[in-house]
């Protein structure tokens, strides 16, 4: 189960997938262009080139492509970005040259530098309107010094995929799947929005969802959005309660993804209901004495975390045998959290259940 609390971490994980990051390039990019680019070589950097190169920048994704017909490599560099921000273009340089000193250092005898291009997907308030190249950046009053300067002046530019200059018609001109329309709707227009205006749009895209959890990361992308809506905003769990009311009765499959959701949401951490209920102890315990109180309140927080975790297993691996229902009432609370953390990346019912209840 991919839990996603912010928005980098959102583009990050759909677009970081090759397939999907495909479509969103070649979208933008010149049917000839495109032509000369195989697409199906796309592939991210290796990760230790990635991480030496652009070790502070968590959001960011460089992938590697070859072109039909040379034997150079077409580095990608994406740069998300949710704010405008002026020196982005200066920024990206600076990635550049890194990218391209690393390159040359892993490639001896090397004649030529591959081309690099650099990508910024922005999406926010407004539409983007800071220098796109840096040699816009040059503060040159003069048209006789601009004339002589310009030829000597580096330049570097990068191609921006303005989200928020789009309205939904524009994001599905560059016909991308489910997976690249839905978070692309996702991050641009529910970021700020409203309970009324989240719950029409996101009723508005229930076709989107439908065609999403068909495709094969379709489960995983669902829950990442979801996830990604609801992080640090308690009150949109009763978003998605309205909007499961207003969806249509023939979508089963969005209304069971978004069942899971809302257990999801009073999940929501896995410790938050042991939480809960040891706070709701301690305030009982101001009544009927802070030792019962306490005790009470932990075993609400155990039970309700034991209940979510049963409804989890269920929708993953089908209704538990006994033994296994035993082991889950009978464990404490780390064997609890234990549990949730090892339900995220199980592909088998004995998987979660490890033997002597370890981590």
């Amino acid at each position: 189960m991919v839990l996603i609390r912010s928005h980098d971490a959102l583009f990050r994980f759909v677009f970081g997938d090759a397939a999907t990051l495909a479509e969103l390039l070649r979208a933008q990019f010149p049917a000839e262009v495109a032509a000369a680019i195989d697409w199906a070589s796309l592939r991210p950097a290796d990760r230790e080139f990635v991480d030496e190169v652009l070790q502070e920048r968590r959001s960011d994704l460089l992938f590697e492509v070859d072109l039909h017909g040379r034997p150079g490599l077409l580095h990608v560099l994406c740069d998300h970005k949710s704010d405008d921000e002026r020196f982005t273009a200066l920024q990206l340089v600076r990635y550049t040259v890194r990218i391209l000193d690393r390159w040359l250092a892993t490639h001896d005898g090397a004649k030529w530098l591959p081309p690099v291009l650099a990508v910024v997907v922005h999406h926010g308030e407004r539409p983007w309107t800071s220098p796109r190249n840096l040699a816009d950046l040059h503060e040159l009053p003069s048209p006789a010094l601009r004339t002589f300067l310009q030829p000597y002046l580096l330049r570097s530019g990068f191609l921006l995929v303005d989200v928020a200059a789009m309205d939904e018609a524009g994001i599905d001109a560059m016909r991308l799947s489910a997976v690249g329309a839905l978070t692309l709707r996702f991050l641009q227009f529910l970021r700020h929005s409203e309970p009324t205006q989240a719950v029409d749009l996101i009723v508005g895209w229930q076709h989107l969802v439908a065609e999403l959890l068909l495709h094969p990361r379709g489960r995983d992308v669902v829950t990442a959005l979801f996830s990604w809506f609801l992080a640090g905003v308690p009150d949109r769990l009763e978003t998605l309660r309205t909007v499961m009311n207003r969806i249509d009765e023939e979508n089963p499959p969005m209304r069971s993804a978004l069942d899971l959701l809302l257990d999801m949401g009073h999940e929501r951490g896995l410790k938050e209901g042991l939480r809960r209920g040891l706070e709701q102890g301690v305030q009982q315990g101001v009544q009927q004495g802070v030792q019962q109180g306490v005790q009470q309140g932990m075993q609400q927080g155990l039970d309700l975390l034991r209940s979510v975790l049963q409804r989890q297993l269920r929708a993953r691996f089908g209704p538990l045998d006994e033994l296994h229902a035993a082991r889950l009432l009978a464990a404490d609370a780390d064997e609890l959290q234990a549990i949730g953390e090892r339900l995220a990346s199980a592909t088998a019912l004995p998987d979660v259940f490890v033997a002597g209840g370890g981590r």
